[in-house]
């Protein structure tokens, strides 16, 4: 964690299946890190997502394992494995009243894609995730005329990196490589454990 004294840390909280993860959340983190002047950001993976109709392919242990090897010997990342410990249905807003209790102090930056942002609504108890996080918006592909709200900040110059897990889960599945999609270790990781091998394409 930095060493930035607690009343002034400016904490992100990046949330998602990481099923795997891959360059593009890297390298949307770095921008947020970058251009939000962010002390910290904490990867964190659910157990099963409430705005998905599957759960993740990878099981948690092993999608914790391919976040620690893509963030190795990058102090301003680390992970939470707070939402596979709850278990069920991983609510945003029962996330972020965990963090505010371990940083009392921090201000807190919770980072959406721009896909997200017209969705948040609709997530649980949503008055009260405004109360605790600033939503920061990464800008997507197809989605980027995202119109800032009160408690609401969009990265103002992102790279625009078109990667999904998807993809990548289906490359693997035909055999097709995946070298250019995720860290290497990731990647060998991938073919070690035989992930996504024998999962539906699509």
């Amino acid at each position: 964690m930095a060493k930035k004294h607690p009343s002034h840390l400016r904490l992100g909280l990046f949330g998602g299946s990481f099923d795997p993860i891959h360059h593009g959340h890297l390298i949307s983190s770095w921008d947020a890190l970058e251009q939000m002047d962010l002390d910290h950001i904490v990867f964190i993976p659910c157990a099963l997502s409430p705005h998905k109709p599957d759960p993740p392919v990878a099981p948690g242990e092993q999608r914790i394992a391919m976040i620690r090897q893509a963030t190795r010997g990058w102090p301003v990342f680390s992970l939470s494995d707070c939402e596979l410990i709850r278990g069920g249905s991983s609510y945003s807003v029962d996330t972020a009243e965990e963090m505010r209790s371990r940083f009392p102090a921090a201000e807190l930056f919770w980072i959406i894609g721009s896909d997200q942002a017209q969705s948040l609504p609709s997530w649980k108890d949503y008055p009260r995730l405004r109360q605790l996080v600033t939503f920061l918006v990464i800008p997507r592909p197809g989605y980027v005329n995202i119109v800032p709200e009160n408690g609401m900040a969009v990265l103002p110059s992102p790279h625009f990196v078109d990667i999904s897990s998807t993809e990548i889960r289906d490359r693997t599945v035909t055999g097709l490589s995946i070298a250019h999609l995720v860290p290497r270790a990731v990647a060998t990781h991938i073919a070690k454990h035989r992930l996504y091998e024998k999962i539906p394409v699509g």
